[in-house]
């Protein structure tokens, strides 16, 4: 099973989609599937999973504001890291093991509880290609990457027990790699050849076998046995790893139509695959395949788990998943996350009486006869972070892993205070100034309005039903209504009514468009010419010229108090008063930068390039470089004392320094502290994560650092002497 990430360099353009007028693409209005032989499905009965488990709590000293006087005592306060499941790669009878986004784990069946974890190691941390297995007893992992090195792992030590090289895999040719039933023997797919290879001396076993070299999709059996290639034609090549016998081929069902998923039960002895609107199981224990169930008018492809009988089939159409006896056409059961989170993953234990669902930092266990849940561990997705205005709360999402979890912490405790469940992923999270409410956009566009105090929803906004440009905006200023951009037209949602009471039509569309949480409720909106400030009635307030380089990128800032506003160009930074639509300053650019800031009071901007910073004083034009290590990847933080300014890094290595963004492997992380008058350094502290992304409280009390491996970090400050 291949892994691949990789990151974007331009993050300004990222903030503009995320913010504006790009966001329509991500719309889906795909039918869910009906999977049914000869007529639609029994009714559906939702079951739930049992209630969320806690997490790890801390109780920090007493914090004080971050100032030049005490910023010599930053230090880490509390930490969480906790990888969401995202694959049962397989089931034993008392273990799973699951693989996260940066290793293993070994996690009980029956109490769902992690054994052990295993962190693997990648070659290349930014963009890893790499592909892994585990043995079905739970006992051996493997890790093979695009060098051809293949680790392997005893994952109850959680150590490396042997390394040993193959030919190099091509991330264009199908790759794949498995292990048999007791981890005693490596079966390697590399550019279009089989091998299987012994452990103990890393011998050869047996003839190589050659797949066919058009295959596009390949996929092994949990142990190993079987290995299918999917041909362009629709025909599917099934080759015995393990006894060397002649590949059969499966034809017929899926003539000119793109095979979307494969899969076998764990002894390869069942397989399913679906294309198009069909689905095909075939019983391949015999000397010869035979046809067992097809399935088609479904709608659209469909992922099909078997377990080890060939009897029971899972079907994940997500957010639900459907069990059906094979013998019969209608599903026996049907089970979904609670809070009808994505599933990513199904897996069956050996006996067939129990089912395993992980999806987004949820693992939950299903007794399938009974039709009922019977345990759940949660463990929520938090690459993304935003404080409550009082500082007394922290929201986190994630970016990272598909997840409509959004957990908000207690700060005093660091308990989960509340979960607010969505059944599509949440991309962005709003809290109000008054600590009231909490917007949050999912990835098709729909809006929900929830009241922080106990998690209760308010509101929404249903996605939009035709592709369209949606953004948030902001809570108006009297805290009454949501305001968001629907095309050409603001919206004010009235909160206790759920109901659009108001709005008005801008003249143009905006390419770019900022929000309008400020003290003057202001928003700025541009075309490619100009820069128009508008009040929540729909009143011009300002008009500016757009800056050079801005009809080809750019973003909208505007300050705290809404009385400045920044326009961030390719070529060029433009700062303007924007009571007296006068330009302050103007800063031009030595390359395209990645984002920007304001401090808390306006009186400075910081220019983020990634491993360089630029800050601005608006007032006298001064401009200050922080010295940053060449190649780093930075995320710019200003505390409320705009003399300071923090940086929280991810350092990469001095043979990749100079590297593009996603080929650097990032090697260490740092939060750094300086003196934004002067550019001094006054503190640096190592990370034990590499931090992407961070957050601020509004009191700079806090700070927090996430790392893709799911781990967050806050920091804070000890009493000042």
């Amino acid at each position: 099973m291949m892994r691949s990430t990789s990151s974007s360099s331009s993050v300004l353009r990222l903030a503009i989609v995320a913010l504006a007028l790009a966001a329509c693409s991500q719309q889906s209005g795909a039918p869910e599937p009906q999977l049914a032989p000869t007529r639609t499905l029994a009714p559906r009965s939702r079951v739930t999973a049992t209630p969320l488990g806690e997490l790890p709590r801390a109780t920090p000293a007493p914090l004080t504001g971050l100032t030049l006087e005490n910023a010599d005592r930053l230090a880490p306060v509390f930490r969480l890291d906790e990888p969401p499941p995202r694959h049962i790669y397989s089931a034993a009878s008392d273990r799973l093991v699951v693989y996260t986004s940066r290793g293993f784990e070994v996690i009980a069946a029956d109490t769902l509880d992690v054994q052990t974890r295993t962190l693997v190691r990648l070659n290349n941390e930014v963009a890893p290609i790499f592909w892994y297995a585990a043995s079905p007893n739970g006992k051996v992992g493997a890790i093979m990457q695009l060098d051809g090195t293949v680790d392997i792992y005893n994952l109850e030590t959680s150590q490396i027990v042997k390394t040993i090289t193959v030919p190099q895999p091509s991330a264009e040719i199908a790759s794949d790699i498995a292990l048999n039933e007791d981890g005693s023997e490596l079966v390697v797919v590399a550019q279009g050849e089989l091998r299987r290879i012994r452990l103990d001396d890393a011998e050869v076993v047996g003839e190589s076998q050659t797949l066919p070299p058009t295959t596009q999709m390949i996929r092994f059996s949990e142990d190993a046995s079987r290995v299918a290639a999917a041909q362009p034609s629709g025909d599917i090549v099934i080759v015995n790893a393990i006894s060397g016998a002649p590949p059969v081929t499966l034809t017929g069902v899926f003539t000119n139509t793109a095979i979307e998923h494969l899969n076998f039960s764990p002894n390869g002895a069942t397989f399913g695959a679906s294309g198009g609107e069909s689905l095909a199981v075939w019983d391949l224990s015999g000397d010869q395949p035979v046809l067992k169930k097809a399935f088609t008018e479904l709608g659209g492809a469909v992922e099909p788990f078997f377990d080890r009988t060939g009897r029971l089939m899972a079907v994940l159409i997500s957010p639900s998943v459907l069990v059906y006896d094979l013998q019969d056409d209608e599903p026996r059961a049907q089970f979904r996350l609670a809070g009808n989170l994505p599933v990513w993953s199904v897996n069956f234990d050996p006996t067939g009486k129990r089912l395993f669902v992980a999806g987004s930092g949820e693992l939950a266990s299903f007794d399938i006869a009974a039709n009922r849940a019977l345990r759940s561990s949660a463990r929520p997705p938090i690459t993304r972070s935003v404080f409550s205005a009082d500082g007394k709360a922290l929201f986190t999402w994630s970016a990272a892993y598909p997840s409509g979890d959004v957990a908000i912490f207690d700060a005093q405790t660091w308990k989960v205070r509340n979960r607010l469940l969505h059944d599509t992923p949440v991309v962005r999270v709003e809290p109000d100034r008054a600590n009231a409410y909490i917007a949050t956009v999912t990835l098709d566009l729909g809006l929900s309005v929830w009241r922080v105090r106990d998690g209760r929803l308010l509101a929404s906004v249903a996605a939009p039903v035709t592709e369209t440009a949606r953004a948030l905006l902001c809570f108006a200023p009297d805290g009454r209504s949501l305001i968001y951009l629907d095309d050409r037209r603001i919206v004010a949602h009235d909160i206790a009514a759920d109901r659009a009471v108001g709005g008005f039509e801008l003249s143009f569309a905006p390419r770019f468009i900022s929000g309008c949480d400020n003290e003057a409720g202001v928003f700025a909106a541009a075309d490619e010419q100009e820069i128009r400030v508008f009040d929540l009635a729909g009143r011009v307030v300002a008009t500016m010229d757009a800056p050079s380089g801005f009809e080809d990128a750019g973003a909208l800032y505007l300050s705290d108090d809404g009385r400045r506003l920044a326009a961030l160009s390719a070529t060029q930074l433009a700062v303007w008063d924007v009571q007296a639509q006068q330009t302050l300053q103007t800063m031009q650019l030595r390359r395209s930068p990645l984002a920007g800031s304001f401090s808390s009071r306006g009186d400075r901007f910081a220019v983020n390039f990634g491993d360089d910073v630029d800050v601005l004083d608006v007032a006298s034009g001064k401009r200050v470089s922080l010295d940053l290590p060449q190649g780093s990847s930075a995320t710019v933080l200003f505390p409320r004392d705009s003399r300071l300014v923090i940086t929280a890094l991810m350092i990469p290595t001095s043979e990749t320094a100079e590297q593009p963004l996603d080929r650097r492997v990032f090697a260490s992380g740092e939060l750094r502290l300086w003196d934004a008058q002067t550019g001094e350094l006054l503190r640096r502290i190592q990370t034990q994560d590499l931090p992407y992304a961070g957050a601020i409280s509004d009191d700079g009390a806090f700070v927090a650092t996430h790392a893709r491996t799911n781990a967050m970090t806050i920091w804070g400050l000890s009493p000042a002497r």
